[in-house]
């Protein structure tokens, strides 16, 4: 499919997001060490879900919320339970990272990066429902971020 101005945009600010969160601005706040160790066990997590979902994608993956032209709809290995675990790992990355070390600025980043994916998923899924035909039946099978309950 063509890429459009959104495309182009949804992937800046990400990339924006991504930056900024490598920078520290403001002072880290002392945090008790379960807290330290729960956030980069989160983050840990996070990190094997983001990684996993990558290589489950294999040569479908595009950094770009339209899908590849001749990519296939995966609908295996994570993606069996979540639309969109490589957003799922990230999120759990960052929240757990920020917490892990205390950091409130950290913690407004991954905040923004939430909301983000959460435009993002939802401009890809319009894209992926021109692509594939059974991929409103899916979306109501499996949860966007966490696999759904009922």
């Amino acid at each position: 499919m063509k890429k459009t101005a959104q495309d182009y945009i949804f992937v800046a600010l990400q990339l924006m997001l991504f930056a900024g969160y490598v920078f520290e601005w403001l002072p880290r706040v002392k945090i008790p060490a379960a807290v330290t160790f729960s956030g980069m066990a989160l983050a840990v997590l996070g990190l094997a879900i983001a990684v996993f979902s990558v290589i489950n994608l294999n040569r479908s993956l595009t950094v770009f919320p339209t899908p590849k032209k001749g990519a296939e709809l995966i609908e295996s290995g994570l993606y069996r339970w979540v639309r969109h675990p490589i957003y799922t790992g990230i999120i759990l990355l960052v929240f757990g990272f920020a917490a892990g070390i205390g950091s409130v600025y950290k913690l407004g980043i991954a905040i923004f990066l939430l909301i983000l994916f959460y435009f993002k998923s939802a401009y890809e899924e319009k894209q992926l429902l021109k692509q594939y035909p059974t991929y409103a039946d899916y979306s109501r099978r499996t949860g966007r971020f966490f696999p759904k309950l009922f």
